[in-house]
């Protein structure tokens, strides 16, 4: 029993050291073994990160044309490769152009040094007519609101109608000569221009219808009494009654003065627009000559085109028509009493003009409008008015 003791004691004094130790390494493993997994946890997500990333890239790229890495110069040359391009390439020879391809040295005036005066004098002539209708346009307003024997409404019915048609075609034919000028005056023929400047001169010839039917019964009927075509029939539009009106304490004697004062007034401005009207017509009538002329050279250039050829046979006859027409206004209106027989001959003038004209204006539309232009219509006529 003694020596079991004994054994007992020695054992227990040699693995209470080693106990403590073991006790010491069970605390201390735990710790060490928990900073391990974490790591290799961090470890494998990076890993798993990585492993995405590249799946996710194959995958973007799966199934992509090769065309789309492949250097761009590679595949003009590889296009002769697609199967059935010979036959692809035969038959686009085979097609016929519906309309012949526009020539820029047509189109741009620089690259016709011949050319080029002749459009730059047409480019002064539209101009030139502009203005010139402009003010024509001033002188009917002026007619159709204060003019005795024209003025609206309670004046001369055919008066007030020719002069408020009168006002109307001289706008509509701004508008178209300002739509030639903005062809003519360009570096190139701009066909939107051209195709504006032939439906407004469309529309003002009829204008010029309208204004010759309303004026042509009185100033081709030789017979009536033109002092009484002209004076005011009303008694309560006479001037005399106006003043009476505003000045009724005066005596007869000024009275009288004012009334001839304000005539002498009235009749003076009259005159003025009709030496207004005087130079608008010589202005217009010089113009035309310049116009036919170049209109003669277009018709002789452009007559082998069947359409561009009428265009200007018609456009000739017009011009010479209304050189016609404003030459005898000019006698009109240039002379202090008027000339009857000169305003009928003006209003058979502008008619045959206005008929003549309009149909050339109208077809010139279908090559000025075409989209695109017909070129060798384009380039043969000059503009329509």
């Amino acid at each position: 029993g003694s020596q079991s003791s004994h054994i007992t004691c020695c054992v227990a004094a040699i693995t209470s050291p080693v106990m403590e130790d073991t006790q010491e390494l069970l605390t201390e493993v735990p710790l060490e073994t928990s900073k391990s997994s974490w790591s290799w946890k961090i470890l494998g997500s990076l890993a798993a990160l990585a492993t995405l990333t590249v799946g996710v890239y194959s995958f973007s790229n799966q199934g992509r044309p090769e065309a789309t890495i492949a250097n761009p110069m590679d595949l003009v040359q590889d296009w002769e490769e697609i199967p059935g391009i010979d036959k692809v390439v035969e038959h686009a020879k085979t097609l016929e152009l519906k309309q012949p391809l526009r020539n820029l040295n047509d189109l741009f005036y620089e690259s016709q040094p011949e050319e080029l005066p002749w459009i730059r004098t047409e480019c002064v002539i539209d101009v030139i007519q502009g203005a010139a209708y402009l003010g024509q346009a001033v002188v009917f307003l002026y007619k159709a609101i204060k003019y005795d024997g024209l003025r609206c409404p309670d004046n001369s019915p055919a008066g007030c109608a020719a002069s408020v048609a009168g006002f109307i075609t001289s706008i509509t034919w701004i508008a178209s000569y300002l739509s030639f000028a903005a062809s003519a005056c360009h570096l190139a023929v701009k066909p939107d221009a051209l195709c504006a400047g032939d439906w407004t001169a469309l529309m003002a010839n009829f204008g010029e219808m309208a204004t010759v039917g309303a004026a042509v019964k009185e100033d081709c009927d030789f017979g009536k009494d033109w002092l009484k075509v002209l004076s005011i029939t009303d008694d309560d539009s006479m001037p005399h009654t106006y003043w009476k009106n505003f000045v009724p304490s005066l005596n007869s004697g000024k009275a009288d003065t004012l009334i001839h004062w304000d005539h002498f007034n009235t009749v003076q401005r009259n005159r003025n627009f009709d030496i207004t009207q005087c130079v608008m017509d010589v202005t217009n009538s010089a113009s035309y000559i310049v116009r036919a002329i170049l209109q003669l050279r277009s018709a002789a250039l452009a007559c082998p085109q069947p359409r561009a050829c009428a265009i200007n046979i018609m456009n000739i006859i017009s011009s010479f028509a209304w050189i016609s027409q404003f030459t005898a206004l000019a006698v009109s209106d240039c002379s202090k009493y008027g000339k009857q027989k000169a305003l009928c001959t003006a209003d058979i003038s502008d008619m045959v003009a206005a008929v003549t004209n309009g149909p050339a204006a109208g077809v010139a539309t279908t090559s000025d409008c075409a989209s695109p232009p017909v070129p060798e219509d384009e380039i043969h006529h000059t503009p329509m008015a």
